[in-house]
């Protein structure tokens, strides 16, 4: 396990099994924002203690991770939001609403500006803030067929058969890569299926050096599928990308024809748009 990181479970005061994350949550909301130039850490520590205040309520297990882009837009800063169903997201809008120390943090002059001071919003580049509502892709799964959960949904833990224990998560990992494909609505069936069965390789022949979980996203775009991409060093994410190249077997799930001729033919790969897979490498804010 990567030693100079620091995972996003060390942000939250709480036993490591009392935490929602990736593999055990039924319910994600996957925010980003950017932070104006000049003001990226004021932004930063804004957030940091909101969700650390949050994280400490009591919101039915509800977990919030900040996560930064290792490379790419040093703006861009994104948390993830982990529930166990849509409910609870009620709850803590109810705590915005009527928790004194929550007003204060989201209503205090924190962000200095040309005029002064002003609060946090100000640090923020206005209209910037986005979500997306990730529910673990349900139906594909491995797990018990038990609702141990309470989850809205089966949990993604569920979606391998590698132990639990052994697999990583967004509150264990040192390193995260978010990756959003776009499938084809003719094929969304093969997309799924060859997202599943490309994971289930992976999580099997990497056991304990990556884990994949997938997403689908509800209340948003149609059949715009993700997923995290859990790893336990960079040299795990070397070692996935090289993947093909040293695997004859992994090379022939990617040769796979999966798509039926009435439809065209074509590899799994086929059935997602032309250049809409896309991947974000993060890193957990370092409190």
């Amino acid at each position: 396990m990567n030693g100079t990181i620091k995972p996003a479970g060390n942000q939250v005061d709480r036993p490591a099994d009392k935490l929602l994350h990736s593999g055990n949550s039924g319910f994600i909301i996957s925010r980003y924002a950017h932070f104006k130039p000049g003001h990226e850490q004021e932004g930063i520590n804004f957030v940091s203690e909101v969700l650390k205040h949050m994280n400490k309520a009591d919101l039915n297990g509800m977990t919030f991770f900040f996560f930064q882009e290792a490379f790419g837009d040093q703006a861009k800063h994104h948390w993830f939001i982990n529930m166990k169903n849509p409910m609870d997201y009620a709850t803590s809008l109810e705590m915005v609403d009527h928790d004194e120390t929550t007003r204060i943090l989201l209503n205090d002059d924190v962000v200095a500006d040309d005029r002064g001071f002003g609060n946090w919003g100000n640090a923020v580049v206005q209209g910037s803030i986005t979500e997306h509502i990730l529910v673990p892709q349900h139906g594909l799964d491995y797990g018990p067929d038990d609702d141990t959960d309470d989850t809205w949904v089966p949990a993604a833990w569920r979606q391998t058969a590698v132990p639990k224990e052994e697999q990583l998560n967004t509150a264990n990992a040192p390193l995260l890569v978010h990756r959003v494909a776009y499938a084809r609505h003719s094929t969304r069936k093969e997309a799924r299926y060859y997202a599943f069965a490309w994971q289930n390789y992976v999580n099997e022949n990497l056991r304990g050096k990556v884990t994949s979980y997938l997403y689908e996203e509800t209340f948003g775009a149609m059949d715009r599928l993700h997923m995290m991409i859990h790893l336990s060093s960079y040299e795990a994410w070397e070692e996935l990308r090289n993947l093909p190249d040293r695997d004859p077997e992994f090379r022939k799930l990617l040769d796979r024809q999966m798509i039926s001729p009435e439809k065209g033919g074509g590899t799994g790969a086929d059935a997602f748009v032309p250049g809409g897979v896309t991947d974000t490498f993060l890193v957990p804010r370092q409190f």
